[in-house]
């Protein structure tokens, strides 16, 4: 019986061969969208899988607990980059729904990177600069907590980064156009390189509580330049961070065949509900809309004073 868990949230898998899974798990591949697990006798699961091996992944089974546990039983090889990826994404949403049950929120398409004397979080629709403004910090010398999928938990009003991934996947015409200069640790198929953070810095420790100072919402590209900046109040607030706070548990991030359709059920809704207060009431003033350049961005928002 493997255990697995990330800050209180708990995930049991009873496989034939969990130490395959655990290095399966840990691979670079899976820790671009997985943040750091520890493998841990946890005294409470909120989600307990059933793994059987071989054969094209499938979800044959899955009931949901809003003050109980979660039950999956699935088919399917462990995952392997290329060839069987579905894994990987099926375990993502499993954790995302888990974290919720325990008051955390794991925000879809993000990343969280430490600027001089305060911590920022980006969040981006696919293709829109998170990954290069993270290698440009990095390049920079700036700390990135996390590259993809972030965990977020509201305390006291104030949103904390808890735990992120920690791989960074970004495209090569960024060193020639913006002067990034950071050694890769590997390359994709596709020639997009990779860094793992643990190489150039220390790995997080089991909970980051990082606190948030501000967060921007970016829409950059290489043929853009400049910066501008809108603030976001009101509905808008809610609108957008439904789609970055609900989009892994509903199963917007896709895998094969289709991701589940899980329920935003009590104990979920209420840590949602939380952050989308907070950002609502607490970062009324510290929340913007920010288009451009992908290096003059960061460079911006880094200058400005915390807010």
């Amino acid at each position: 019986m493997l255990k697995l868990r990330v800050a209180e949230a708990c995930v049991e898998v009873n496989t034939d061969s969990p130490g395959a899974l655990v290095d399966a798990l840990k691979s670079s591949f899976a820790r671009r969208y997985l943040p750091p697990m520890i493998v841990d006798e946890c005294t409470r699961v909120e989600a307990r899988i059933e793994w059987l091996r071989g054969g094209e992944f499938q979800v044959l089974s899955a009931s949901y607990s809003s003050g109980g546990v979660d039950n999956y039983v699935v088919r399917g090889d462990y995952p392997e980059p290329y060839a069987n990826e579905s894994p990987v994404f099926f375990f993502l949403q499993v954790l995302a729904r888990s974290l919720a049950k325990k008051g955390y929120v794991m925000l879809t398409d993000s990343i969280a990177i430490g600027l001089n004397n305060k911590n920022v979080l980006f969040l981006g629709f696919p293709h829109t600069g998170k990954s290069t403004i993270s290698a440009i910090a990095v390049s920079k010398g700036y700390v990135v907590y996390s590259t993809e999928n972030t965990v977020v938990k509201v305390l006291n009003g104030v949103i904390h980064v808890v735990a992120g991934t920690r791989v960074l996947v970004f495209d090569p015409r960024i060193r020639g156009l913006y002067g990034v200069e950071i050694k890769s640790t590997g390359k994709t198929r596709h020639g997009y390189e990779i860094l793992d953070l643990d190489t150039v810095s220390s790995p997080p420790r089991d909970s980051l509580l990082v606190p948030v100072n501000e967060i921007y919402v970016i829409y950059t590209s290489f043929n853009s330049s400049g910066v501008s900046i809108v603030s976001i109040k009101g509905r808008k607030v809610e609108k957008l961070l439904w789609y970055f706070a609900a989009g892994l548990i509903k199963g917007l991030d896709f895998y094969y065949p289709r991701p589940l359709d899980m329920p935003i059920d009590k104990q979920v809704a209420r840590s949602i509900s939380e952050f989308l207060e907070a950002a609502k009431s607490n970062y009324a003033d510290k929340f913007f809309e920010v288009f451009g350049s992908p290096l003059e961005v960061l460079l911006y928002v880094a200058s400005v004073p915390p807010r």
